[in-house]
Formats: C-alpha cells, structure tokens, sequence
C-alpha cells in the first residue's frame, strides 16, 4: 500500500519548484557581468588595460554603454559541460572612423562563478590588430569599482 506524501513535504516542493529562485537562469555569460583584462588594443601590444562586460541576451556592452559587442553562443546554442563557445561581432564609428571587430570566446561555468575568454579582430581602413581578453564573473558595482581602481593604480601616483 502506497502512503500518500505528507503535506507539507509536498508544499515544500511545490515552492522550490515555484519560487522565481528555483528557476534556471540562462547558462553564462547572459546576464552576468565580467570584470575583463584586454591586451592588443593598446598602443603598446603588451599593455593591458581593464574594463567591464555586462552580457544581455545577444549583446556585451561597456558600464557607459559606448561599446556594444553583438554575441551569440556556437555549438549550436548549447552550452555543454558548464563549457560552450561564442562569437562576437560588431561595428561602430569613432569620429568618423569604421572599426569593426569579430572575434570567438569560451565560457567555462564551473564552481559558483564563470569566466571567459575570446581572441579577435579589429579592422579599420587597413589596419588590423588582434587582440584578446579574459575575465571573472563578478557583481556589476564590484566590477567597477575593480576597473576604476586598475585605472588608477596605472596612471601611477
């Protein structure tokens, strides 16, 4: 004879699977912010520089929103093993100069936080320059404040 559940068992998880909390967020990097360290921008191939990426559904833009890169995952839009491919693509006009850039990142999701990674291109008239960047998911005020305090310790004294 089959006992029936006891009721409150059976409310507890009707509010886990309920609760807005229980629900899956999107794999990373959407809707996750990263703090990111960039080399081969720079006038020196070797500088790096720091900013922060906050990925939405199909773009990753700056905290000032000035840069905004298109993305969208590979693999056929399937994370896998908390690992998953994306491409990356955009243009835009700084003072009358088009730049575009495209480039393929990594995701890796393992542990509480993901980080990622991407090498790319950027062209302009016949200038091109590869560059790549690498971060650590954080929170959006953390990421600033990490950024801003890079900058500042790179201006020196």
């Amino acid at each position: 004879m089959i006992r029936p559940a006891p009721i409150l068992l059976l409310t507890v998880l009707a509010m886990l699977l309920l609760s807005p909390t229980a629900m899956a967020r999107n794999p990373a990097p959407e809707g996750r912010t990263y703090f990111i360290f960039i080399m081969g921008l720079d006038d020196d191939p070797y500088g790096i520089e720091a900013d922060c990426l906050t990925f939405g559904a199909n773009q990753a833009c700056t905290p000032e929103g000035d840069i905004c890169l298109d993305w969208q995952r590979t693999q056929g839009g399937v994370q896998t093993n908390k690992e998953g491919g994306f491409a990356l693509h955009t243009q835009f006009d700084q003072e009358g100069l088009i730049i575009r850039m495209e480039g393929q990142g990594r995701i890796d999701s393992r542990g509480r936080k993901s980080s990622l990674s991407a090498v790319a291109r950027a062209a302009a008239l016949d200038v091109q320059l590869n560059f790549t960047f690498a971060g650590r998911q954080v929170k959006r005020s953390q990421c600033l404040r990490m950024a801003e305090e890079f900058r500042a310790q790179q201006s020196g004294p």
